[in-house]
Formats: structure tokens, sequence, C-alpha cells
């Protein structure tokens, strides 16, 4: 129990910038901490919902809320995925070879396709997060992203291979439980289910819709993700791990503002 106890806390403390107590890395507490990483999630997830009915309640502006809402993951995680996704979009985008797109990932300079894609990344969360804000049966299930991302997270860091370069490699790869993988498969289901309940006690039937519409987008992304990390890097490290966090919470995001979009068009949902 108390290896369990240490392995959150490490985690917490890799993977947020929530302050934590000091806790001695050793070889047995980090081989658990890849998996309590939607732990993180849960926190997010669960500061977001509370921040959607402060909002509501206060009867905040649609975009005062959306920006609340895309900053808040970015103060718990400290920047830590967002800092991955700018150094992978600045390799990705390069169109180089894959030694050269593996330095540029390792360069700590910004380059311009950083900025434009950290641009547009905020830019389409925060109207993704304006129109949910008016379909309030869903602001529950957009809450749920952030587990989802993370455990599919797991799955990634615990299954899928690194490039021989990844530190973070060495890290897990070579040290995760081999336990992780199986414990990978109960968190991407579990937050699943999550999902679907956050979109059925508020949306019924139509926000259940919804969120398996959200929740496949993410998966196929996840397909999607590991044929292009084996075909444009050789595997996969720590900032396309970061990379997979951002986009993924992104997909989940806009696939459900498109779906409610649709559905308070045809009266499903109602607006405030």
């Amino acid at each position: 129990m108390k290896k369990w106890g240490e392995s959150l806390v490490i985690a917490l403390s890799m993977y947020s910038a929530i302050p934590m107590p000091r806790v001695e890395w050793r070889e047995d507490n980090m081989r658990w901490s890849l998996g309590c990483l939607p732990v993180v999630g849960i926190l997010t997830g669960g500061l977001l919902y509370g921040w959607s009915c402060l909002a509501l309640w206060l009867h905040a502006s649609p975009f005062f809320f959306a920006a609340v809402a895309v900053v808040l993951p970015l103060l718990v995680s400290g920047g830590l995925h967002m800092d991955g996704f700018l150094d992978a979009t600045d390799a990705i985008f390069s169109r180089r070879d894959r030694d050269t797109k593996l330095q540029i990932m390792k360069d700590p300079h910004c380059g311009p396709f950083a900025v434009l894609s950290c641009a547009g990344l905020l830019l389409l969360e925060c109207g993704a997060w304006s129109q949910l804000y008016a379909l309030p049966a869903l602001l529950p299930a957009a809450c749920t992203a952030y587990t989802l991302s993370r455990s599919l997270t797991v799955a990634i860091g615990s299954r899928f291979p690194y490039t021989p370069s990844s530190t973070l490699g060495a890290l897990f790869a070579d040290r995760a439980a081999a336990g992780v993988r199986a414990l990978s498969t109960v968190e991407i289901t579990l937050s699943l289910l999550l999902a679907l309940v956050a979109g059925y006690l508020p949306g019924g039937l139509p926000g259940t819709l919804v969120s398996v519409a959200a929740a496949g987008g993410t998966l196929l992304l996840f397909l999607w993700y590991r044929r292009m990390t084996k075909r444009e890097f050789g595997g996969i490290t720590g900032d396309l791990l970061g990379y997979f966090v951002e986009l993924s919470q992104l997909v989940f995001l806009f696939i459900l503002a498109a779906g409610g979009l649709i559905g308070s068009a045809w009266g499903t949902f109602a607006t405030i």
C-alpha cells in the first residue's frame, strides 16, 4: 500500500504542478507511477466541473468561461504536456527526415510551427468550450476528456515502442511494471464509462450519443497516432506523449461541441 501511495505522489510530482511531499524515487515505486497518470486527469476534470458550476451560477460570459477553462488544465499540468506538443509539432511540420525530426524535438528553442500550432490548439479549445457553455447538459461529459486522454496515454507509454534516444523509454519501458499494461485497459474502460454516464445523466440519450461520438473520435486518433509515430519517428518520446495528451483533449472537446451544436439545431439540447 505504501508503494502505491509513493507511486501516486511521484506521478503527481511529474505530471502536475500540484505541490507534493518529497518521496525517494526507487525502482519499486517508479514501476507503477505511469499507471497513476489518470489521477491528474480526474483532478483536472473535477476542477473544470467546479468552474463550470460556478460560471453558470454567476452567469459568466461564454468567452470568459472558455478562457479560464482552457488555462486551468495548463496550470494543473504546469504546461508539461503543452511543452511536448510544441516540440512535437515543430518536428512533425518540418517535413524533414526522421533523425532531423528527433533532433528538432530536443531543441529547446520554439519554432514557428510550434507557435502556430499552439495558437490553433488554444483557439479551437476556446471555441469548443464557448459552445459547450451554451449547452450545460454536455459540460460534465466535456470534463471527462482529461481522464480519457491520460488513460490512453498510459496505454501508449506502456505498450508502444520508444525511440532509442528517448530518456523516457529507459524510465518507463524498462522499469514499468508489467501490470501497467493491464491497468491501462481497465483505466480506458472506466474512462469511457465515465464519459458515457456524464453524458447520459444530464443529457439523456442524445447526450450519450454525442459522448460516444467524442470518445470514438478520440479512439480513432489513438490508432492514427500509433501509425504516425512509428512511421515518422520510429517510436514515441516524452514530447510525443505530451502531443497526444493535448491533441486528444482537443478532439474530444471539438467533437462534443460539434455534436451538441447539431443537436441544439434540431432542438435536442436546450441552450442558455
